[in-house]
């Protein structure tokens, strides 16, 4: 009986794209009848991870005798043996199994013992179960540590519990630079002078580091204590020379090195006289678009299909050519609302996340996008049945749903089919302003419509630059339920495009 269970259990996980279940997160027993306390807990060790960084395990295996576990993080201590206080343990966590209600197939209702009709499934998920998380910025510097763990099974009324020592093993190396800027980061070194570039920041990463040059060294020298570049004494020049020294950066700790090199980390330029240099704009995140893969900068959550179509690429926004730089060829994105029985519809067009602190010094940081509505047409009392919002999170890790959002529509200035008119606050209204009945959000604007029209946007992310995971999103939601049909055969729910998203980062 119980592997027919199992087995169930199994299939539901499948139809919930929870994944195989060839491999469990748990040891089976081919005996149904012996219970007992679970043994046999065993978590793969972490080696060489970051300091005060995100860490996650991998799902531990378990004896468990086809019981389902529950997990509760007991204590951690650190390499001398000492128990860690609560300033570290408030930042652990472990997952559980939870359960799930989804849909069933139409073709697979039916017709239960009462005579109702079942379109529903519930099933437990345990393929996390037993995961170790520990979440960023927390206080696990460099050392060994290890964690206790307690497992919890339950036959019926019977409570079977194990609590197994030192079953998790963490060891936790020097977080290694990742950022380190030149401000600014062009830069003019003129020879007999004696000048030198500015001193480097470390943006992120443990301080304790020596620097050393991979490249240009027939010209160039690098203070190997605090990164300071400048011309070697027997250096000469007829002409401006630009060279992009490449600097490695080695950990004193670890050894482990990271390297810098390029346009948008160091650009100097070596000259008898004195050269003016522009200030450069980094655009750190322009994706393409192309297709719905993080790989082209966006996923797509459809909380309620409704009666859409799917989103679809289409051609990008003419007005943001101007603005685009070279070799980037992108699409936007659109969806049509207006199809069908017209069935109320939300969904997300979530970005890839961003870390601004990267940007934290020396840098005026904004996102910027395009986005267009057509064939929205208002409902009976003057109100839009659909409309795009934007919203951010500073910990959204991959699920939509359990991340905080904050919506920003109110943030954002919008330019309508230019961009040298003044900006305005806020998004503008969906739909043609000038007609269309009553105003009962108060938004509307005839001299803010933007129907059938492209419109730049702009957010300030200065205020955000301390969020090391800034993500963004789009939302198309409808502003009625069920079907638009029974409310008006007037109104229409439209189409929206979303266009050349980008994050850009220009020196102060």
């Amino acid at each position: 009986m119980k592997n027919q269970v199992l087995t169930l259990f199994c299939a539901a996980t499948l139809l919930l794209f929870f994944g195989s279940c060839t491999k469990d997160t748990f040891i089976e027993n081919s005996n149904d009848s012996l219970y007992k306390a679970p043994t046999q807990l065993a978590y793969s060790e972490i080696l060489n991870a970051r300091e005060f960084s995100f860490i996650k395990s991998g799902t531990p295996i378990v004896q468990t005798n086809n019981l389902i576990p529950t997990y509760e993080i007991i204590a951690g201590r650190n390499g001398n043996g000492n128990v860690l206080d609560a300033t570290y343990m408030a930042d652990v966590s472990i997952q559980n199994p939870t359960e799930v209600t989804a849909n069933l197939d139409p073709e697979d209702y039916f017709v239960n013992t009462e005579g109702d009709s079942v379109k529903t499934y519930t099933a437990t998920n345990y393929q996390t179960a037993g995961v170790i998380i520990i979440a960023d910025e927390n206080k696990f510097g460099i050392g060994d540590y290890y964690f206790d763990v307690k497992v919890t099974t339950q036959n019926k009324e019977t409570t079977y519990t194990s609590t197994f020592n030192d079953v998790f093993h963490l060891n936790v190396g020097p977080q290694l630079v990742t950022n380190l800027l030149f401000s600014p980061i062009a830069q003019n070194l003129v020879v007999g002078t004696g000048n030198t570039t500015s001193q480097p920041y470390l943006i992120t990463g443990n301080t304790d580091v020596t620097f050393d040059l991979l490249s240009d060294t027939d010209k160039l020298s690098i203070n190997n204590q605090t990164g300071v570049i400048s011309l070697l004494d027997s250096y000469s020049t007829t002409e401006n020379d630009t060279l992009y020294p490449t600097v490695q950066v080695t950990s004193n700790i670890s050894q482990e090195t990271t390297t810098f090199q390029g346009d948008s980390f160091l650009m100097l330029v070596a000259s008898n006289t004195p050269v003016d240099l522009p200030k450069k704009t980094n655009y750190f995140f322009y994706p393409t678009l192309e297709s719905e893969n993080k790989t082209f900068g966006y996923a797509i959550d459809m909380i309620e299909q409704g009666s859409t179509t799917a989103w679809a690429q289409a051609n990008p926004s003419p007005l943001a050519a101007e603005e685009r730089p070279d070799g980037i060829e992108n699409k936007s994105i659109w969806i049509n609302v207006t199809v069908g029985d017209r069935l109320a519809h939300e969904s997300d067009v979530i970005l890839n996340s961003q870390d601004l602190t990267q940007f934290s010094l020396g840098f005026d940081v904004s996102a910027i996008f395009h986005i267009k509505n057509q064939y929205v047409e208002y409902m009976p009392d003057g109100k839009t049945p659909t409309e795009l919002e934007v919203y951010y999170s500073a910990d959204y890790t991959g699920n939509n749903a359990t991340a905080t959002w904050t919506k920003i529509n109110d943030e954002v200035t919008s330019q309508i089919n230019s961009l040298t008119t003044t900006p305005f606050a806020g998004l503008p209204y969906p739909g043609d302003q000038k007609i269309g009945g009553g105003d009962p959000d108060g938004q509307k604007d005839a001299t803010k419509n933007a129907d059938n029209k492209w419109t730049r946007c702009e957010l300030d992310l200065n205020p955000y630059k301390d969020i090391k995971n800034f993500t963004l999103k789009f939302k198309v939601k409808s502003n009625y339920t069920g079907s638009l049909n029974d409310i008006s055969t007037a109104a229409r729910p439209g189409r929206y495009y979303i266009s050349d998203v980008h994050f850009k980062a220009s020196e102060e």
